[in-house]
């Protein structure tokens, strides 16, 4: 066992890389053409964990943002506000999240669905046409009179390319989410100030 063992070793070492080098080319696609055919499957599919692995990496953010946000306002809604209407409502504003094991599975609570005939009809506006790359190699997309397809590479070259006509939707309900979040702070503290004020 001693005389195999360097040499096992040698082979786990060279073997690491490539396979985590395959595990981080799941969360992105090494060019446009690959994250199209990686949204084309997904939509053929109808299968939002599938299209969530479509995103790309900005809107994956988004969501994670959103996730935590709706967690935390969960937990200061059941925490501070009080009995009421409105302390229903925002539970149930929040429950998706709170519920939620992680940003995939809430993206796939929250798709409406007419997501999937537009994006179907989207691919098919496109054909068979590879995205363009912009000269920074950034951003690639296929153009025609009525729309477009847009695909994003993060800065992280682990992560690749990904599908980026979501982005402007998840960053609006991130902004939403943050938002709700500072205020249920700001009105938890209100809360805390105003029963020490009754304590005395």
């Amino acid at each position: 066992m001693r005389t195999r063992s360097p040499f096992i070793l040698a082979a786990i070492l060279l073997a690491l890389p490539v396979l985590l080098l395959s595990a981080c080319w799941q969360r992105g696609c090494k060019t446009p053409a690959e994250a199209k055919a990686r949204l084309a499957a997904a939509v053929a599919a109808r299968d939002p964990a599938r299209l969530w692995a479509a995103l790309d990496l900005a809107t994956q953010w988004s969501w994670m943002t959103i996730l935590r946000a709706g967690r935390e306002s969960y937990d200061i809604t059941l925490s501070n506000l009080p009995e009421g209407q409105e302390r229903e409502r925002m539970i149930r504003r929040f429950t998706p999240a709170a519920t939620s094991e992680n940003a995939a599975e809430l993206f796939a609570k929250s798709l409406a669905a007419e997501v999937w005939p537009s994006l179907a009809a989207q691919l098919a506006a496109a054909g068979d046409r590879a995205p363009v790359e912009n000269a920074a190699g950034s951003e690639a997309e296929i153009v025609w009179p009525a729309g477009r397809l847009l695909f994003h590479k993060t800065s992280k070259p682990a992560f690749g390319w990904g599908f980026a006509g979501l982005a402007s939707e998840a960053e609006g309900l991130r902004r939403v989410a943050s938002g709700d979040l500072e205020a249920l702070r700001t009105n938890a503290a209100d809360y805390e100030r105003a029963a020490a004020r009754r304590v005395r």
